[in-house]
């Protein structure tokens, strides 16, 4: 008896749908070829475009309108509660001359007050090994700034403090002002500060005026050359400088002053534009 099996007839369908799939292939493979073309004809049509890139500067001098100016009082001794009394006195001392100088009550915070104890350094005496006597007291220099100056321990006393006034003459008249405390109480002060208030309105108003000069600019580039400037293609925004007043750098790095009332903003922006003809 014969085992083979009998062929199986082929699908009366199988032949269209074969020939529905390869058409679907030859199309996309044709789609992919057409956009491969159609995107190297839009590069090459934008790298054969005209255009220009320059940059527009804007600058503008402002005054400014908040000073800071921070410091501290501080008292180090061995005696506890005469530290306490002169921190007290002497801050009553620094409140009536920043009063003297025009300062209100809400124009000046004081921190609470930092207190520190002191203890006398510790040395020990060991024996040397190759003698077997004792040997003197081997010393170190001392960290006075974690132990006492003697032998018996310390107290220090610290309060921080900070004025800040939209009146920054009067905090640059304070921070030069000569003044000396009582009672071993010691007075630091840091450099004043001097912060700008409305730079985010300022900024609006430099960024238009640079923008219209990259526009100028461009235009005199292309003047002459019988072509104009066109649309624009793309603009982005630059380094924003604030400097001394008649400071201002030409490096293409952000930079802040903070240390001089009258100062100067300087913006820049890059703006890329068509070219066309005239």
């Amino acid at each position: 008896m014969s085992t083979e099996k009998p062929s199986r007839l082929v699908s009366p369908t199988f032949f269209p749908s074969l020939a529905f799939l390869l058409f679907g292939v030859a199309l996309a493979l044709a789609f992919v070829i057409a956009s491969d073309k159609v995107g190297k004809s839009i590069g090459q049509f934008r790298q054969n475009r005209p255009e220009i890139t320059v940059k527009g500067v804007a600058t503008l001098d402002v005054t400014s309108g908040q000073g800071s100016l921070s410091g501290s009082i501080v008292w180090r001794g061995e005696d506890f509660a005469a530290g306490r009394a002169a921190m007290a006195s002497q801050r009553a001392e620094l409140l009536k001359a920043l009063k003297l100088a025009g300062f209100t009550e809400q124009e000046v915070f004081f921190e609470a007050t930092d207190f520190t104890r002191y203890e006398p350094a510790v040395f020990v005496e060991y024996a040397n090994p190759g003698e077997g006597t004792r040997a003197p007291a081997q010393r170190a220099p001392v960290d006075f700034n974690r132990f006492a100056r003697g032998k018996v321990p310390e107290f220090g006393f610290a309060q921080s403090f900070t004025i800040e006034s939209s009146n920054v003459t009067r905090i640059r008249d304070f921070a030069r002002q000569e003044l000396f405390l009582e009672q071993g109480v010691v007075l630091g002060r840091s450099s004043p500060v001097y912060r700008l208030v409305k730079l985010n309105e300022v900024k609006k108003e430099l960024l238009e005026a640079a923008a219209l000069d990259a526009q100028r600019r461009a235009a005199t580039l292309v003047n002459g050359s019988g072509s104009k400037v066109g649309s624009l293609l793309e603009a982005s925004q630059g380094v924003i400088q604030i400097s001394a007043k008649d400071r201002v750098g030409e490096s293409d790095s952000n930079s802040v002053d903070l240390y001089s009332i009258d100062k100067t903003i300087r913006v820049v922006v890059t703006m890329r534009f068509e070219i066309t003809k005239e």
